[in-house]
């Protein structure tokens, strides 16, 4: 005897502008930590 349960899956809608907003971020963290990094160099 089998009992087949099931599965809940967890779904919503994206925010929009997410994204943009998520690649402004990561550059602004990229560039000033290659900042940082040449700044110790030089």
């Amino acid at each position: 005897m089998e009992e087949h349960e099931e599965k809940m899956v967890l779904e919503h809608t994206p925010v929009p502008g997410y994204r943009k907003a998520f690649y402004i971020v990561m550059a602004v963290g990229v560039i000033y930590l290659a900042l940082v990094f040449f700044r110790v160099l030089f």
